[in-house]
């Protein structure tokens, strides 16, 4: 996403804004559990996987 849409999305309706670092701060966590999220999916099918098989 770029960075002034979620700027603009994150300082919808908001009375104190997001400063640029802070929205850069929650880009970034947002893509550690994005992260964690894919390889817990991953970790999910392959146990899926392995229960058919056996």
């Amino acid at each position: 996403m770029q960075f002034e849409k979620a700027k603009q999305i994150l300082n919808q309706n908001k009375e104190k804004k997001y400063t640029d670092e802070e929205i850069v701060q929650i880009i970034q966590l947002l893509e550690v559990f994005k992260d964690v999220w894919i390889a817990n999916l991953l970790k999910l099918t392959e146990n899926e996987k392995c229960d058919s098989l056996c």
